[in-house]
């Protein structure tokens, strides 16, 4: 199996962060769409340096987990789910985290 983690920042460009209830309509809307077996979602916080400004930026983030079998469409609808948010919420980047995993239920 595989364990995806996407990282998304809440910081929007020009000031301002995705709402509580922002989020909660994309991951009940888009998220849970695409990860229909389950995922995790942990609040974190998270700091990178913004090429744009050279300055690193912390920012607050959700991290949502997943665990899948690997195949091409699933990976297509991830980098979807990526790029859907990076438009709807005007970032730079959604970082994806792939990790081949040995699981027990």
């Amino acid at each position: 199996m595989v364990e995806t983690d996407l990282y998304f920042g809440l910081s929007k460009p020009g000031g301002g962060i995705v709402t509580g209830q922002e989020w909660d309509n994309f991951k009940n809307d888009e998220v849970c769409r695409v990860f229909k077996e389950g995922n995790t979602i942990i609040d974190a916080t998270g700091g990178w340096l913004d090429p744009k400004i050279g300055k690193t930026v912390t920012e607050p983030s959700r991290i949502v987990i997943y665990l899948h079998k690997n195949n091409a469409k699933i990976s297509g609808q991830i980098d979807s789910l990526r790029e859907l948010y990076k438009t709807k919420f005007h970032q730079q980047s959604v970082l994806r985290i792939d990790k081949k995993i040995k699981v027990s239920f």
